[in-house]
């Protein structure tokens, strides 16, 4: 496991932003018999939970924070891009503690425009805002909201808006719901129209896995997405959607991965995955792992070597890195990084 990814702060910065710090300090050499060594540099640290990692057209680093915040790397400089989301928290006690906190879960790039997930409010009130420009989350053009999908009084409509990808011509966002864990789906949203919907059902198609985590646009119109199963329990899965038929045309258990959130393609029938090792309570160890298809059924799974305190979300960088943001030590401080993987793709 890495040794807490000690790095130093290189400047202080605003008031606004002053726990944000860029970092290409090596952290370490790992390897083990599958992989050749893997460098792993810590780029952007002073992070609270972040969660979704992606890149600007022209190759900056763009990542979502707790504290309401989408955060560009430019330069060496992290600025806060859109500010002024929503949070809520996961967890409170009968004392009133809460802990947890969430606010925008996933950010892409369509051209100069970005996209993020309105993840802070509650469910059923959740859009994706669409930013030409930097500024506040109140002047994105938003979608429409999702309202309840079943009869069941514990629906209360699609939530946690995560895992974003882009359809190669541009014109669909798909995106991960998890308002209800008994009806899980990946929903759409037209770039133009700004209609966010219901497109593909797990439990309808036999998918018995929950919490679609991130979906990752294939060839001959297909969309992966990965499920993460359980909270502590080794049940994730990657399901290949035809979104033709909106059925699944391949399905992989990832035997021994617990709570994997993080997918990304490497070439052929190959994904880094990251694996979370999810939980309340605390942040734990997880990895970063090597899935290879190949037929329906058992993904082979490849030890990179690679540990980190809650990895959540995961992309593969302009420079082929695999760039992987982690909780930290705890939750709620300004402990989460992004990291940078490189030898993945060699």
């Amino acid at each position: 496991m890495l040794s807490r990814l000690h790095v130093a702060f290189l400047n202080c910065l605003s008031a606004s932003s002053r726990r944000f710090a860029a970092s290409i300090v090596c952290v370490g050499l790992l390897s083990n018999s599958a992989f050749a060594e893997s460098e792993v540099q810590t780029v952007l640290r002073g992070l609270v939970n972040p969660s979704s990692v992606s890149f600007s057209p022209s190759g900056e680093l763009t990542v979502c924070d707790a504290r309401g915040l989408v955060v560009v790397l430019k330069g060496d400089q992290p600025v806060n891009y859109v500010t002024g989301f929503d949070a809520e928290h996961w967890k409170s006690n009968d004392e009133g503690k809460k802990w947890y906190a969430v606010g925008p879960l996933s950010a892409i790039w369509s051209g100069e425009t970005l996209i993020v997930t309105d993840a802070g409010k509650v469910d059923g009130e959740e859009t994706l805002l669409f930013f030409d420009a930097k500024g506040k989350a109140d002047s994105g053009v938003k979608t429409n909201a999702v309202p309840p999908t079943s009869d069941d009084p514990a629906d209360k409509g699609e939530g946690n808006l995560t895992g974003m990808s882009l359809s190669k011509d541009g014109s669909t966002v798909y995106v991960c719901g998890q308002g209800f864990d008994g009806k899980s789906w990946v929903l759409s949203a037209d770039t133009k129209s700004k209609e966010l919907k219901p497109l593909l059902s797990a439990d309808d198609n036999g998918v018995e896995t929950n919490s679609p985590m991130q979906t990752v646009v294939g060839d001959a119109n297909t969309l992966y997405v990965l499920y993460s199963g359980k909270g502590g329990e080794a049940g994730g899965l990657i399901v290949r959607w035809n979104l033709n038929t909106k059925k699944p045309s391949g399905q992989w258990t990832l035997p021994g991965v617990i709570n994997p959130m993080g997918l990304a393609h490497i070439e052929g029938d190959q994904f880094a995955v990251v694996e979370n090792n999810w939980s309340l309570e605390q942040t734990n160890a997880g990895r970063v792992l090597v899935a290879t298809l190949g037929e329906p059924g058992e993904a082979e799974i490849k030890e990179t070597g690679i540990s980190l305190n809650g990895p959540v979300s995961c992309v593969f960088g302009p420079d082929d890195r695999l760039y992987v943001s982690q909780l930290g030590e705890e939750f709620d401080e300004p402990v989460g990084s992004v990291v940078a993987i490189s030898g993945l793709k060699d």
